[in-house]
């Protein structure tokens, strides 16, 4: 029995695999079935079997599989290990092309661990013996990589530059994104920089796109004057590469002036100095195209000064026929208009509630915000490379709600990206106190007090501050920043960097009393930094002397160049217009948000960074 139950699972089996063997036969045998040959693709090679195979073969055959491996774990996210597989290539042995390819991909893994200037480092010229040699696809690469970097590191000019170089290598569709990318940055440079470097550029395909850029610029506040423009440049440079593919918001001109609003209500607290500011320079900017010969709209006036609900004066001036609406000022009214899904018009309101989402589509808000000036702050901190800050401010007892805005504003973000905030100190009068305070000098005393008592004899010792703070956002009014700045200096700290809110400039000149803020950086408005004929036009007709009052008188202005121009700023995520506040652009819930120009004090004067 034990021998027929060990025999009879075979014979099951064989007799199993002899009906499957006869059952194939009779399927590939038969005439009538048609024969199909299935082609395998190989299986993508795994970047694990490259390594190892890399690992058993000389290094000069090795080289391409490592480089292989390398590109896959890019591919996959796996950052430290593509570089750990390029390292394994022998330097000695590197092919020109092997280097070249070696070069790029460490310099796209240094642009996806966002280090910038890591890529510039390695996309020098001399790194790749002649750039000249390098083929289509690898110069595309290069140009590329180098655009970013440099666009991340605040250098608009040498951005759009590479990517000027790179535009013969692109077919239309990918021009057209190109153009649009070339038109920002150079959109971003002040007017006199691009004429400035319109005369004397003498490369015919970089000089058209200076020209162009400066037709924007020049006649931002003339819609009418600006089409014109742009029809000489066509006929100029019909043969320029942006002539053939302009870019989206110089394309979105005609419809601009086609459908710009032909009524336009201001709901203003006339009865108010900001309301006065705001609604002369608006008034002013109005006159200046009106003088050109431009085309403006009827502007009716409603007060809002004494204004509780503003939803049936709103509902009135479109009754009244206007078909854009400018204001309110308040920010109670405001909140009243974000609640209505139901505006009728587009409405520019002139304040924002943070963080609010309006119901209506139709709602634009645009304001001087403390928030949108911390957040620019951190950023900039940020990508000069800084991580750890402190945070000195005005004592909130003195009811600055302002600053604390921006002191509450930047700690936020500085946060959520990463950053550490080490120390937030505030102050009065006591300046040397406070900062002493911040750089832990009073632990540094106490020490040497309690080491005197400790030994009963007098101990004398370097005071020093705490090391571990890389740079100090200050929130000051001018007087106070006067004191603060060379007090760091005294108490050990003139070393760390400042970046300061835009309180600390007075709006004017005045460099005797601004060296004791030599080296702060801070974030300006054009319009207090540029003295142009505009500037000093407006000024002489509208005379203001202190900062915030100017900083009104810029926010006035723009509120007339945004009016038709709104659908512009939603054509495109990074559409701009050039402003008197700063570069208008569309952020989230329709906010417009300035961005501020960079500014360092050098000799008690400004100076704009590059």
């Amino acid at each position: 029995m034990k021998s027929l139950s060990t025999t009879l699972p075979r014979l099951l089996l064989g007799t199993l695999l002899l009906a499957s063997c006869a059952a194939t036969n009779t399927r590939t045998q038969s005439p009538n079935t048609p024969v199909v040959e299935v082609e395998t693709k190989p299986a993508k090679p795994v970047a694990a079997d490259l390594l190892q195979q890399a690992g058993r073969i000389p290094a000069l055959e090795a080289a391409s599989l490592y480089l292989q491996a390398a590109g896959l774990l890019h591919e996959q996210g796996d950052l430290s290990g593509a570089l750990a597989a390029l390292d394994k290539i022998a330097p000695v042995i590197l092919t020109p092309a092997i280097k070249t390819d070696a070069i790029l991909l460490r310099a796209e893994i240094a642009a996806a661990r966002n280090l910038p200037g890591e890529v510039l480092s390695l996309l020098r010229a001399d790194n790749f013996g002649s750039i000249d040699n390098l083929g289509a696809q690898h110069n595309l690469k290069l140009h590329s990589l180098r655009a970013a970097a440099l666009a991340a590191t605040g250098a608009p000019l040498a951005s759009a530059l590479e990517l000027i170089a790179m535009d013969p290598l692109l077919s239309q569709v990918p021009q057209r994104s190109n153009h649009n990318s070339i038109w920002l940055k150079l959109n971003s440079l002040p007017q006199d920089e691009l004429q400035a470097l319109s005369a004397t550029t003498d490369e015919a395909p970089i000089r058209g796109w200076y020209e162009l850029a400066l037709v924007a610029h020049s006649y931002s506040t003339n819609l009418d004057r600006q089409l014109i423009e742009l029809e000489r440049w066509k006929l100029e440079w019909k043969n320029h590469p942006a002539a053939l593919v302009l870019p989206p918001q110089m394309e979105l001109l005609e419809t601009l002036a086609r459908e710009r609003p032909r009524q336009v209500a201001l709901l203003l607290p006339m009865g108010t100095t900001a309301g006065t500011i705001v609604g002369d320079a608006f008034m002013s900017a109005f006159y200046s195209v009106q003088e050109l010969g431009g085309q403006v709209p009827v502007i009716r006036f409603y007060d809002t000064t004494t204004v509780t609900d503003i939803r049936p004066l709103h509902l009135q001036a479109r009754q009244e026929g206007a078909q854009l609406i400018i204001g309110p000022l308040q920010k109670p009214l405001v909140a009243q208009l974000q609640q209505e899904s139901e505006l009728g018009v587009p409405t520019l309101a002139l304040n924002n509630v943070e963080n609010a989402v309006p119901k209506s589509p139709l709602l634009y808000e645009f304001a001087l915000s403390p928030e949108d000036e911390a957040r620019q702050i951190a950023a900039k901190a940020w990508t000069d490379g800084y991580r750890r800050g402190a945070i000195l401010s005005p004592a909130d007892e003195q009811n600055d709600e302002v600053a604390k805005r921006k002191r509450d504003s930047f700690l936020a973000i500085w946060e959520t990206m990463g950053g550490k905030v080490l120390a937030v100190d505030s102050f009065r009068e006591d300046y040397t106190d406070s900062i002493s305070r911040m750089l832990l000098l009073t632990e540094s005393e106490e020490r040497q007090k309690h080491l005197s008592q400790l030994l009963g004899r007098s101990v004398v010792s370097q005071e020093r501050r705490r090391q571990d703070v890389d740079f100090i956002f200050l929130i000051a009014q001018p007087a106070a920043a006067r004191q603060i700045v060379p007090s760091l200096a005294y108490l050990y700290a003139g070393d760390i960097p400042v970046y300061a809110s835009q309180d600390i400039y007075a709006g004017t000149a005045k460099q005797t009393d601004d060296r004791d803020l030599n080296g702060v950086i801070f974030g300006e408005s054009p319009w207090l930094l540029d003295e142009t004929a505009d500037t000093s036009r407006v000024r002489q007709l509208f005379p203001m002397s202190s900062a915030p009052n100017l900083r009104l008188q810029a926010f006035g202005i723009d509120a007339f160049r945004l009016y038709p121009r709104l659908r512009l700023l939603e054509s495109a995520a990074d559409a701009s217009i050039p402003g008197a506040s700063g570069s208008l652009k569309l952020g989230p819930n329709h906010n417009i948000v300035r961005e501020l120009v960079w500014s360092k004090i050098t000799d008690g004067l400004i100076r704009p960074l590059k």
